[in-house]
């Protein structure tokens, strides 16, 4: 009986012990568990809705842009670009500081939702640039730089907003 009565105080404190264990390690988070912020450059990079201005990015180092705090981008996805009838080898081509005012044009200077949109000028990042919202009648849809309609309202990012366009708010020739 004596036996019996050691073995289950040893069966019992080994229980103890290992759930005290699991539960102290298991507490404990590692650097691969926590969920980083995604920024625009984030959500544009890892979105095939934008290949097309991610190689863009890519290609001229412009992704920090895209990292500043409060920002919106009015993002032209692969279709906007195709009906603008622009290729990212067209802009590619172009000078370097035509390539940042080109994708500038597209970012204002504060996180905007798209109900906040208000028919006004808006500045972007680019010096002395704009974007100017319009709107034919009180229920037609706001237009930018009268080149583009918002087609995805609101995609969140850590740092700011995306509004989705399905035109280029820059023409270039």
């Amino acid at each position: 009986m004596k036996k019996n009565n050691f073995i289950s105080r040893y069966a019992a404190f080994f229980l103890i012990v290992t759930l005290f264990g699991g539960i102290v390690t298991s507490c404990t988070e590692k650097d691969s568990d926590i969920v980083k912020p995604k920024t625009i450059t984030d959500v544009i990079l890892q979105n095939s809705e934008f290949s097309t201005l991610r190689e863009i990015i890519l290609a001229n180092d412009l992704g920090d842009a895209l990292r500043t705090e409060n920002i919106t981008l009015f993002a032209p996805n692969n279709a906007a670009f195709l009906n603008s009838k622009i290729t990212s080898a067209q802009i590619n081509a172009m000078p370097k500081d035509s390539i940042r005012a080109f994708v500038y044009r597209h970012i204002l200077k504060q996180n905007l939702t798209f109900e906040s949109l208000k028919v006004q000028k808006y500045p972007t990042i680019l010096k002395g640039d704009s974007i100017v919202v319009t709107q034919a009648s009180a229920d037609a849809p706001l237009q930018l730089n009268k080149l583009a309609y918002v087609i995805t309202k609101n995609v969140n990012a850590d740092n700011g907003s995306i509004q989705v366009v399905d035109h280029s708010l820059k023409n270039i020739k």
